[in-house]
């Protein structure tokens, strides 16, 4: 799944929100520190469901990766 199907709805610095432009699932991920002493996207979103015949955990790993992209890109995790 190509990350253009998703668009960032909430970036901040705890939080990175994505929804699937054709379905409307939004995945929303908290922005944590692993333990290690570095920040990460967390496992486990919570989902809102939209609508659409794409199942929301049919696309909850290329949401995941959407969000993780996006947030090292601007900085928010290592």
């Amino acid at each position: 799944m190509p990350h253009t199907d998703f668009d960032v709805v909430t970036l901040s610095p705890s939080t990175v929100r994505v929804m699937h432009r054709v379905a409307h699932h939004i995945y929303e991920f908290a922005l944590v520190d692993d333990g290690y002493g570095r920040r990460v996207v967390s496992r486990g979103p919570q989902i809102t469901f939209g609508r659409g015949e794409i199942s929301a955990l049919e696309l909850l790993s290329a949401a995941e990766q959407v969000a993780a992209a996006t947030a090292r890109h601007t900085g928010m995790i290592d």
